[in-house]
């Protein structure tokens, strides 16, 4: 028997010998009942009246503490449950000494430090339960600068409380009768609720001055007031251009305001967003990009999210809708990647029917990107355009697609990557914002660069052209 178990026991005999003695006084009992219920010839049914005591959260347990708390308080419930929901008893909660640590480390394959005393407060020993109690809370409290300075220092996360239930008349339930909590420091992170690219249109009908929201968020439920830093990076333009092969171009510092030149102020109840006032006057048709960072808080227990700090807030002035007319789209017009078919065909794009559809091939081997192509009667300078998805098979819904233009149908210029906002389920239709193209162009090339499926399928698709 390992050295967990003979710990377990000794703190059980005292348990048993107690226990044999109710056990007599309960069976003299119920032989003194049932020779009386015998005289009354009357049937009786004995109920088993046992008491159980155990941990409601037992095992091993991840606590987060948040660097913006002195204190972080964790509730452990012991519970009393059995058949007799009026029994009194009593049980001690106390810590595991070194011995009985050092035997669960070896039995579960951990290794387990006890938390030094300054880094929490709790009150152990016994607890009494009453008839009306059902379960006793403990409160644990964490105090975060020590636990963190233990962290920081030792670089590693292996420090808990350990809890075991023991002494007690009644039965504790074997499984559940230690708790390990183990804290772990964790600094909130402010965030974008934004990333990547984000693409907002306006066109030279709509008002001169337009007003974008991008909303901050914090990791954790905001308590405080505090101050968030952004500002223009012209490196995440850069980069982005380089990365997607597009030429988006900055937007002009002088076409724009920023609320408190970039500083959100972040409180409990506050809209905590960046405002961001465009002026389209001044501009001409084409793709603005602007590049925010999120830089630093001024408390020094919240800290940016480097993984959701930057946003490429877009600002495409392009020709009004309206101004825009239908291209009557025909085969001859269509030609795809893989050349061939293997379900559908291509006319069934254009028959007005969302029940036929054109799929990918799927049969030939080739990967991602898959692309449709369109040859244009005339040239043009800005498009949009419109698919509905097959009506079953999600597995071939596009979830990232690029838009190209080229004037000769053999150069290429990526103008777009669209994924965020497309649709991913069955029948749906998507209508894309109006794309201006930077040049006058005679080809349009849609790539479906990502799909759950490796291929896919539309039902139908429309273009319009300016």
């Amino acid at each position: 028997m390992n050295r967990l178990r003979t710990l377990l026991l000794n703190l059980e005999h005292n348990d048993y010998l107690r226990m044999k003695k109710s056990i007599l006084y309960v069976a003299l009992c119920m032989f003194l009942f049932l020779q009386t219920s015998c005289e009354d010839n009357r049937e009786q049914y004995l109920d088993d009246y046992s008491t159980i005591l155990y941990f409601r959260d037992s095992g091993e347990i991840d606590y987060s503490i948040y660097k913006t708390e002195e204190s972080a308080d964790y509730a452990i419930s012991v519970v009393k449950a059995g058949s007799d929901k009026m029994s009194v008893t009593a049980v001690n909660m106390e810590l595991m000494d070194e011995s009985l640590l050092a035997a669960y480390n070896e039995e579960h394959g951990t290794r387990y430090k006890i938390l030094p005393s300054g880094c929490y407060s709790i009150e152990t020993g016994q607890l009494t339960f009453s008839a009306a109690d059902m379960y006793k809370k403990i409160n644990l409290s964490f105090y975060s600068k020590p636990v963190n300075v233990l962290q920081e220092e030792e670089g590693i996360d292996n420090y808990v409380v350990p809890l075991v239930l023991s002494n007690s008349a009644d039965s504790i339930n074997a499984e559940k009768r230690y708790v390990l909590i183990k804290p772990k420091v964790v600094t909130p992170l402010v965030s974008f609720e934004k990333t990547g690219y984000v693409m907002n249109s306006f066109s030279e009908k709509s008002n001169p001055l337009v007003d974008l929201k991008l909303p901050i968020w914090l990791s954790i439920k905001n308590k405080w007031s505090f101050d968030c830093y952004t500002e223009v990076n012209e490196e995440l333009l850069e980069a982005y251009n380089q990365e997607q092969g597009v030429n988006f171009m900055l937007l002009p510092p002088n076409l724009y305001t920023m609320n408190e030149g970039g500083i959100v102020k972040m409180t409990p109840e506050g809209d905590n967003r960046l405002n961001i006032t465009v002026n389209r006057e001044g501009l001409s048709y084409g793709n603005y990009v602007l590049p925010l960072l999120l830089t630093g808080v001024s408390m020094e227990t919240i800290e940016p999210d480097p993984a959701k700090n930057s946003c490429l807030l877009g600002v495409s002035y392009v020709p009004d809708v309206d101004d825009l007319q239908p291209i009557h789209l025909t085969e001859s017009m269509i030609s795809y990647h893989p050349n061939s078919i293997c379900e559908g065909g291509i006319e069934y794009l254009i028959d007005g029917d969302p029940g036929t559809y054109f799929h990918s091939d799927y049969t030939v081997g080739v990967p991602l990107p898959h692309w449709l192509q369109f040859a244009l009667p005339e040239e043009c300078s800005a498009f949009r355009f419109e698919y509905v998805t097959r009506n079953a098979g999600p597995h071939v819904v596009p979830h990232k697609i690029s838009l190209y233009g080229s004037e000769d149908g053999v150069e290429f210029r990526k103008i777009v990557v669209l994924s965020g906002e497309l649709p991913y389920d069955v029948g749906q239709t998507y209508t894309s914002p109006v794309l201006v193209t930077g040049e006058n162009i005679k080809h349009i090339r849609m790539t479906v660069d990502e799909s759950p499926s490796g291929s896919f399928a539309l039902a139908e698709f429309k273009l319009w052209t300016l």
